[in-house]
């Protein structure tokens, strides 16, 4: 039984896990983010020990972690052929792990806390961002799903800051204000409550400014091409008969309703196909006739053969009929496209019949769309901000995201992809047009803005007006040094309440 006391504790830190899971999407209340981990740093500083705040930081970020990833264990069973309790079992040790990074960020801010120093209010946006860039470099591909910054994806003035230090910025700056605010309510002086409160809203300011002027530049930008993203909407778990009918209505007879002259690109999503590209000539014949209705070709999404290796790939095809390009995913979905470390983990084939096995790609691509460049993130890969950077930085002048969310239902997964993905456009200042097989397909303006949006889970047709861009902001070229100075911040707030203790200590 918990103690009266050990409750009263806990309170705030699950609110603050209420409040972080009500911030991202598809709740759409981002606004709530900036307070929301201010329960959880009251909570910490009051905190008897290290311990109790790591305690307090692993409460609130399980409660959020677990709320916005509740669609997994019915990914796992639906798609990953998994039983029940396996499914929910993995998903509580995903959310355990993802709760260990916001956990040590609490416990390092109590240790500067206990040493007496005041560098924690820096110290805590510093490493929570530290955490969620480790968290791209993790076993098994990493998952950067549920970054700080995300839940401001509707609040265009506060992201502009991404083309310089990508989404981590965004987090940074909720974080910041988070903890100035926390600070007024724990320091004992005016001068000690206003002063972070004060900086931390100069920093927003000067955000907001800088975003509006972002926002008025970019909003002068005139699209010059127009793309059609086709949803068929085709299940996974359907009969291959049940697919190609799909595929026959949901992409070719849409594709047949677009009126001539009207598109110049056709984007088709990861999804089902009735057959393999290399194994099927009169499916290679039909994707051909179909590019050559349009300027500037299409894009669709295939399994490719290798030897005895498949790939999951973008293939570009021009105008021509001609195959201009093939992108092989490089980041595959771990325990859902191959099982990660198969040797040690061989165990879960036993769990689980329906893993892929499919090879990564080797490097990321730039190809041609009627001369103009283009990159494809297929899937999962758009949670990456480093490989939409790296592809952008190589000349790619368009960002096409090709993704199958079909996986994931009726839930929140669909919307939290499509934020992650408007960070990607305005990072590299790049249009992206979304395709996907259930939905949300949507072009994303180089702002972030969605310039039009489907629903999920029906056959739906996508459009978008759209340009090639040739600028390389902050970001692009420089990529994340904005990560090297969060850990200069950390150490010199550690080294820096290091030195005030021994300094008392001397003079005891």
């Amino acid at each position: 039984m918990f103690h009266q006391g050990e409750l009263k504790r806990a309170l705030p830190a699950v609110l603050s896990g209420l409040l972080l899971a009500a911030s991202f999407p598809a709740a759409g209340l981002g606004a709530l983010a900036w307070v929301a981990w201010v329960p959880l740093l009251v909570a910490v500083a009051r905190a008897r020990g290290r311990g109790g705040a790591f305690g307090a930081g692993l409460l609130a970020a399980g409660i959020y972690t677990g709320i916005l990833l509740a669609w997994i264990p019915g990914v796992l069973v639906r798609h990953g052929g998994m039983a029940p309790v396996p499914a929910w079992g993995a998903y509580a040790a995903l959310a355990a792990l993802l709760a260990l990074y916001p956990a040590a960020a609490c416990l390092l801010v109590k240790h500067l806390m206990l040493r007496g120093g005041r560098g924690w209010i820096l110290a805590f946006p510093a490493a929570w961002v530290l955490g969620e860039y480790a968290l791209s470099l993790s076993p098994f591909g990493g998952l950067p799903w549920l970054l700080a910054g995300y839940t401001q994806a509707d609040w265009l003035p506060v992201i502009q800051i991404a083309d310089l230090a990508g989404v981590y910025g965004v987090s940074f700056l909720v974080l910041a204000l988070n903890t100035a605010a926390a600070r007024a309510l724990v320091a004992g002086g005016w001068g000690a409550r206003l002063a972070p409160l004060g900086a931390a809203g100069a920093l927003l300011l000067v955000s907001l400014l800088y975003g509006a002027h972002q926002l008025e530049r970019w909003g002068k930008v005139e699209p010059r091409y127009r793309a059609a993203m086709l949803q068929g909407n085709i299940g996974a778990g359907e009969s291959e008969a049940a697919q190609a009918e799909k595929f026959q209505q949901g992409y070719v007879a849409m594709a047949d309703r677009l009126p001539p002259g009207e598109i110049d690109l056709l984007v088709l999503p990861e999804s089902p196909a009735p057959s393999i590209w290399q194994l099927d000539a009169g499916y290679r014949r039909a994707m051909r006739e179909l590019a050559a209705r349009f300027p500037l070709g299409l894009v669709l999404s295939n399994i490719r053969l290798e030897g005895e290796r498949y790939f999951n790939s973008a293939f570009f095809i021009d105008r021509r009929g001609e195959v201009a390009g093939i992108y092989d995913k490089i980041h595959l979905v771990p325990f859902g496209e191959y099982i990660p470390g198969s040797g040690f983990l061989s165990f879960v084939e036993r769990i689980s019949s329906d893993i892929g096995a499919f090879s990564p790609g080797g490097d990321p691509g730039v190809f041609s769309l009627g001369g103009n460049p283009a990159s494809a993130l297929i899937c999962f890969e758009a949670v990456f901000p480093s490989l939409a950077r790296e592809v952008t930085r190589r000349g790619s002048g368009l960002l096409l995201n090709l993704t199958n969310d079909e996986w994931y239902g009726p839930s929140a997964a669909p919307f939290q992809h499509l934020a992650i993905s408007r960070f990607r456009a305005v990072e590299n200042r790049r249009y992206l047009l979304r395709a996907a097989n259930s939905g949300v397909t949507a072009c994303i303006e180089p702002t972030g803005r969605i310039q039009s949006a489907t629903g999920i889970l029906h056959q739906a047709l996508g459009r978008g007006s759209f340009r090639f861009v040739r600028e390389q902001g902050v970001y692009t070229r420089y990529g994340d040094v904005f990560i090297l100075l969060c850990a200069i911040i950390l150490l010199v707030s550690v080294l820096w309440a290091e030195r005030k203790k021994r300094r008392q200590l001397r003079r005891r």
